[in-house]
C-alpha cells in the first residue's frame, strides 16, 4: 500500500466513526422519543433499559450506514482540497479517481458488512427490541401512592394517605380497603400514622400502622320471607390496635417476559431467505384465493349462464387445468392400484387408504403432484408378489365346494344321461355375436335461455311457490354476495402482505447498495466544495439525505399501493441519486466551481455581454 493510501483512508476512518455514532445517536433518541411515555415510570433496570437501546441502536443502522459513508467522504476531500493535499496529489501526476480508489474499496467492505447487517443483525434486534417493548407495556407502573389519591395499583386494595414526610417512608392518616371479597367496602383499615417499605429484595410492600382500628362487617345470612327474600344482616367487628403490621404481594409489578416465538412472523424480524419463502408461500395463497373467487359463481347459480360470461384470467385458468390434471393423475392411479389395493388390503385398510387420498386433495398443487408420482413410483418399483416372488394374477374361479361336505365320500363316476345334458363347446366369441342394426338416436334439442324461462312460467304460476322461489333466489344471491366480498377482502389482505414483505426484501439490498451512491456523490462534492469539518460539509449531506429519504418513503407508499412495481419504489432513489454522483464526479475530474460565487458571477457577465451584443 502506498503511503498516499494510508493518508487517504487515515483521513477517513476517523470522520466515518463520528459521524456513524453521531447519525445512530440522532435516530435513537428519534425512535426512543415515540416510546418514552410506554418506558418511563415503569421502575425499569438499568440493564433492561441499556438492553433496549442497544438493540434500537442496531435497528438504525440500516439507514446510518448510507448517511455516514456521504458525510465521512464529503469531509474527507473537504479537508484535502482545504489544506490544498488534493492539490498536491494532482500535481504529483494522480487523478482524482486514482485518490478516490482506497476510499472506494473501504466502501465497498463497508456495503458488504451493510448488507449482512441487514440480513442477521438488524432482524434479530428488531425481534429482541419489539418483545422488550411489548413486555414494558404490559408491566405495571411503579409503586407511588400520592398524598390525598386513592391507589389502586396493588390489586383489591385501595390505599389513600393523607400527607406523606419527605423521607418517602412516613406517612400520615391513612385508610386501607379491602376488596379481596368482592362485596364491596365491609373491611376497612384506618391508622394515625404509619411507615410504607419494601423487603426482601423488593417483593413485598410492609405498612407498620400505628394507633389504629379494623373495621369488618361480615355477610349475613340469607333467609325465606313470605313475600320475598331478604339477607339478614351481618355482625359487626371493630379492632382497636397500637400497632399493626400489613404486607402485600409485589409480585404483580414484575415484567414478564414474553415468549419471542411470537413476534418472529413480522417482516421486520425475518432474514433474506425467510423473506423469500414468506413470499412463495403468499403468492400461492394468492393463487389458490383467485381461484376461490371465480369458483363461486358456478357453486351458486348451477343454472345460469352469467358464470359462462365471467372472463377468468389466464394465469387463473393454467391454475384449474394444473389441478385438474392432478385430480386425473390420482384418479387414474387410484382405478389401477385399486385391484391389487383388494387383494393385498382388508376393507378397513381401504377405507384408510380412501380417506388418506380424499385429505392429499386438499393439499396445495405443488404437494400434490409430488405425491401423486411418488405413490406411482413406488407401485411401479415394488408390484404385489405373492409367497414363491411371483407377480399376481386376477383369475376368474367357480365357487369352491366347501371341504366338510367332500370328507369321507369317493367320487362317483358321471352318469351316461349326463352326456345328453351336457352342451356343445361354444363358437367363437366373435362368432356368437349376431349384428344388431342399431337405431341412431335422435339430438336432443337444446333450449334457449327464454325457452327455459317459458317454462318455468308455465310450471310455476302459482304466487306463492313464485315469492319462496323469489326468496331463495334472493338469499343465494346475498350469500353469493357475501361469500365474494370476503374472498376479496382477504386477496386484498394478501397482496398488501405480499407488497409490504416484497419491499422489505428490496430494502436489505437497496440501503446496502445506497452506500456506494452516496459515495459517488460526497467524495466529488468534498473535491468541489474544499471545505472540511462539520459546517457546510454537514449541510449538503443532510440535503441530499433528505432528498434520499423522500425519495424512498414516496416509492414504498407507491408500491405498497400497487402503483409501482415493488422495484421500482424501493430502488428509485438509487436510480436518481446515482447519475447525480457520476455528474459531479465529471464536474470535480474537470475541477469545476460548483459552489463558488465568482464562478456564477462570471458566467452571469457573460450572459450579459453576449445578450447586448446581439442587441446592439
Amino acid at each position: 500500500m502506498k503511503k498516499i493510501d494510508k493518508l487517504i483512508i487515515q483521513a477517513f476512518f476517523g470522520p466515518f466513526i463520528l459521524t456513524f455514532a453521531v447519525v445512530v445517536f440522532i435516530l435513537l433518541t428519534v425512535q426512543m422519543m415515540n416510546y418514552v411515555d410506554q418506558i418511563f415510570g415503569k421502575n425499569l433496570s438499568y440493564f433492561d433499559l441499556g438492553v433496549l437501546v442497544m438493540h434500537f441502536a442496531i435497528f438504525q443502522t440500516p439507514i446510518a450506514f448510507p448517511l455516514s459513508v456521504m458525510l465521512a467522504s464529503l469531509m474527507t476531500f473537504g479537508n484535502l482540497g482545504e489544506h490544498f493535499e488534493l492539490t498536491a496529489i494532482k500535481s504529483a501526476g494522480i487523478s482524482l479517481v486514482r485518490a478516490m480508489r482506497p476510499i472506494f474499496i473501504i466502501v465497498v467492505f463497508i456495503t458488504i458488512i451493510a448488507f449482512f447487517s441487514n440480513n442477521y443483525l438488524v432482524p434479530n434486534s428488531a425481534l429482541k427490541a419489539y418483545s422488550l417493548l411489548y413486555d414494558i407495556r404490559q408491566k405495571k407502573p411503579a409503586l407511588d401512592i400520592e398524598p390525598g389519591l386513592f391507589y389502586g395499583g396493588i390489586e383489591n386494595y385501595k390505599i389513600k394517605v393523607d400527607k406523606k414526610l419527605s423521607d418517602g417512608k412516613t406517612l400520615l392518616g391513612i385508610i386501607i380497603y379491602d376488596h379481596t371479597e368482592k362485596s364491596g367496602n365491609k373491611e376497612v383499615t384506618i391508622a394515625d400514622s404509619g411507615k410504607m417499605y419494601t423487603i426482601l429484595n423488593d417483593q413485598y410492600l410492609k405498612f407498620e400502622l400505628f394507633k389504629g382500628a379494623h373495621y369488618t362487617e361480615e355477610k349475613g345470612k340469607p333467609k325465606r320471607g313470605r313475600i320475598y327474600d331478604y339477607q339478614q344482616v351481618g355482625p359487626f367487628t371493630r379492632t382497636f390496635f397500637e400497632k399493626s403490621e400489613i404486607i402485600f404481594d409485589l409480585s404483580s409489578f414484575a415484567m414478564s417476559r414474553t415468549d419471542e416465538g411470537l413476534f418472529a412472523s413480522n417482516r421486520l424480524m425475518r432474514n433474506f431467505n425467510e423473506l423469500s419463502s414468506d413470499l412463495d408461500s403468499l403468492s400461492d395463497d394468492i393463487l389458490l384465493a383467485e381461484g376461490e373467487l371465480y369458483r363461486v359463481p358456478g357453486r351458486y347459480f348451477a343454472y345460469s349462464s352469467a358464470k359462462n360470461e365471467i372472463k377468468v384470467p389466464e394465469h387463473i385458468q393454467e391454475l384449474q387445468k394444473t389441478e385438474d390434471s392432478i385430480k386425473r393423475v390420482e384418479a387414474k392411479h387410484y382405478e389401477e392400484s385399486k385391484e391389487e389395493i383388494i387383494d393385498k388390503m382388508n376393507e378397513k385398510e381401504i377405507e384408510d387408504t380412501l380417506s388418506v387420498k380424499i385429505n392429499a386433495s386438499s393439499q396445495k398443487p405443488s404437494q400434490r403432484v409430488k405425491t401423486a408420482l411418488a405413490k406411482s413410483q413406488t407401485i411401479t418399483a415394488n408390484p404385489v408378489q405373492n409367497k414363491n416372488n411371483k407377480k399376481v394374477e386376477a383369475k376368474k374361479t367357480d365357487t369352491p365346494v366347501s371341504s366338510a361336505k367332500n370328507t369321507g365320500k369317493k367320487q362317483q363316476p358321471p352318469k351316461k344321461n349326463a352326456k345328453k345334458n351336457q352342451q356343445p363347446p361354444k363358437k367363437n366369441q366373435s362368432t356368437a355375436i349376431k349384428k344388431t342394426n342399431k337405431k341412431p338416436q335422435a339430438k336432443k334439442k337444446v333450449l334457449t335461455n327464454e325457452e327455459i324461462i317459458n317454462l318455468i312460467e308455465e310450471k310455476y304460476e302459482n304466487k306463492a311457490q313464485r315469492s319462496r322461489i323469489l326468496k331463495s333466489a334472493l338469499a343465494t344471491t346475498r350469500q353469493a354476495k357475501s361469500k365474494l366480498t370476503v374472498q376479496n377482502s382477504r386477496i386484498d389482505q394478501l397482496n398488501k402482505d405480499y407488497f409490504e414483505f416484497d419491499i422489505q426484501w428490496h430494502k436489505m439490498l437497496a440501503t446496502a447498495i445506497a452506500c456506494l451512491s452516496m459515495f459517488l456523490i460526497g467524495a466529488p462534492l468534498g473535491a468541489i466544495i474544499k471545505r472540511g469539518g462539520l459546517g457546510f460539509p454537514v449541510l449538503v449531506s443532510i440535503l441530499f439525505f433528505i432528498i434520499y429519504y423522500v425519495i424512498s418513503i414516496g416509492g414504498e407508499k407507491y408500491a405498497k399501493s400497487g402503483i409501482l412495481p415493488v422495484y421500482q419504489g424501493v430502488w428509485a432513489a438509487n436510480f436518481i441519486l446515482f447519475p447525480i454522483g457520476l455528474f459531479f464526479l465529471r464536474q470535480a475530474r474537470n475541477d469545476a466551481r460548483l459552489f463558488e460565487m465568482d464562478y456564477y458571477k462570471v458566467a452571469f457577465s457573460n450572459f450579459v455581454i453576449r445578450v447586448k451584443k446581439k442587441a446592439g
